[in-house]
């Protein structure tokens, strides 16, 4: 995501995801808060969604990726591989 584009996150409380044999994918299911501030905040379940093995490498491979680039560690070229339009 740029800057250009500011819009509400959702901070992530939690998470479930396990197998979904009968389709050889994996499911995730999130949970998340309706603030970023104070323990009173609401908090909800995403639906579950589905992925392949493949797409679920591709996200763990980004979510290192970007996990690298706010703890400050120089990842360029990686992400010119993959297009600045995700930032």
């Amino acid at each position: 995501m740029n800057s250009d584009q500011v819009f509400p996150a959702f901070p992530v409380t939690d998470w479930q995801i396990g197998p979904a044999e009968e389709n050889s994918s994996l499911v995730i299911k999130f949970g998340y808060s309706t603030s970023p501030y104070g323990t009173n905040a609401s908090t909800f379940d995403s639906q579950f969604f589905a992925l392949t093995p493949e797409k679920a490498r591709s996200l763990i491979h980004d979510l290192e990726l970007y996990a690298k680039r706010c703890d400050g560690v120089s990842v360029t070229s990686e992400l010119a591989s993959i297009g600045e339009s995700y930032l």
